[in-house]
């Protein structure tokens, strides 16, 4: 028996599916695959997998995986994607399988593709707000309420900007990286809520996970 991680992608209208029902589709894909893999014990046994980083409703991905333990050490690990793949709705695809190299708890940050649009184009053509958005930016501190264990805090999200990249487009598209994992968690949400709060304009936000690493900056694997 060893463990496993399975990498997939996660998009179109499935990005809509919660991490509830995500965990449902796998657990089902994986019965139909006739994947031969270590199940819970008791009277009610069933698949046990895990996610390393549950991923935001309504987020697309290019770097989610999952974990599960194969009974059988010889098993074709490069001939589970297909095997899930035949038995997943359209938008989730599995590109990879491989033994785990890193624990979860490794995770440190995490990187997003973003793209914002006004949802009433009338209000501020794409040049103003890309211009009120650098200018966003800048400020020394960016200030919102975040939900924590022991209530609603106050967090500078500033100094949590790990990195940012301006990406070329006709509407507001950026990379921004932020800390990710079990200890903290930055929604790239709350830092767009609190620019639309700031310019008073409502705006919607395509937003796809790219990339998730370990503190040292590798990927997680």
């Amino acid at each position: 028996m060893k463990n496993v991680r399975v990498f997939y992608r996660k998009f179109g209208p499935c990005k809509y599916i919660s991490h509830l029902d995500t965990n449902r589709v796998m657990i089902r894909a994986i019965g139909k695959s006739r994947l031969n893999i270590w199940r819970t014990e008791g009277f009610n046994q069933h698949a046990y997998i895990t996610f390393a980083l549950p991923l935001s409703l309504g987020f697309a991905s290019e770097c989610e995986s999952m974990d599960f333990r194969v009974l059988d050490d010889d098993e074709d690990l490069s001939a589970i994607p297909a095997r899930l793949n035949e038995c997943l709705p359209e938008g989730i695809r599995v590109f990879r399988c491989a033994e785990a190299v890193y624990k979860p708890a490794a995770i440190d940050s995490a990187k997003y593709a973003v793209t914002l649009e006004p949802m009433n184009e009338s209000e501020i053509s794409n040049i103003e707000l890309s211009e009120k958005w650098e200018a966003f930016l800048q400020l020394p501190e960016i200030n919102v309420e975040k939900k924590t264990k022991k209530g609603m805090k106050t967090v500078d999200l500033k100094p949590y900007i790990l990195a940012y990249e301006a990406r070329q487009g006709e509407k507001v598209c950026f990379d921004l990286t932020l800390p990710a994992g079990s200890t903290l968690n930055i929604n790239p949400n709350l830092l767009i809520q609190a620019f639309s709060d700031s310019i008073g304009t409502e705006l919607y936000a395509d937003i796809t996970r790219v990339g998730i690493y370990t503190k040292e900056g590798e990927d997680f694997a």
